[in-house]
């Protein structure tokens, strides 16, 4: 049986490192509008489309 002796450099070993926590920085960034969909569901909160824009008033809206 043939014996295969791998190793990881420090270079190569600190550039995996590298890009194993900006893979973990990044998912959460990419996905937040998923995660803050899923929170909301979760927490019973309301849909942004049902809020009102922020500077307008709802009194104005209804032409009365």
């Amino acid at each position: 049986m043939d014996l295969f002796f791998a190793y990881i450099d420090p270079g190569s070993g600190s550039l995996i490192i590298q890009a194993v926590i900006a893979g973990m920085v990044a998912l959460p960034i990419f996905f937040r509008q998923q995660i803050t969909r899923a929170l909301r569901a979760v927490r019973g909160g309301s849909d942004l489309g049902s809020e009102s824009a922020p500077g307008q008033d709802d009194s104005t809206s209804s032409g009365s």
